[in-house]
């Protein structure tokens, strides 16, 4: 490639790292994983969250870092159920919460029935959160 070209600076041979930076400078302060385990655990900061559903989005980010970091076998989302198990809000706030990210195609719904945030949200919510 031609250094001289502008456009060169569009170039990077891993596209992908910029997200992972991003997704990790946005987490860092909500989330932690077990080394052993690979079980997210919430620091301080999740409970002051504004919202259910910042509270939501923040989950389903650190399970797509949780997929990235450790290479899970298991396919990347949480079942609506799975997300009632984690105790974070109550079963009503998290039904309506889901629904309302779904019906604003925030997050999407796999043919499991397990929600996450499609990658192209990353950098979104990434400065929706750098305000906070």
């Amino acid at each position: 490639m031609n250094q001289d070209d502008p456009l060169s600076r569009l170039v990077t041979s891993n596209a992908k790292e910029i997200d992972r930076q991003k997704l990790a400078d946005l987490l860092e302060h909500y989330v932690v994983f077990d080394e052993t385990s690979h079980e997210l655990n919430f620091k301080d900061k999740f409970n002051e969250l504004k919202s259910n559903a910042d509270k939501l989005e923040v989950i389903f980010l650190a399970d797509k870092a949780r997929f990235l970091i450790f290479g899970e076998e298991r396919k990347e989302g949480f079942s609506q159920g799975e997300l009632v198990v984690m105790e974070v809000m109550p079963e009503g706030s998290v039904k309506s919460t889901l629904k309302t990210l779904s019906d604003k195609r925030k997050v999407v719904k796999s043919t499991e029935g397990k929600y996450y945030i499609p990658n192209y949200r990353i950098s979104e919510l990434f400065l929706k959160f750098k305000k906070d």
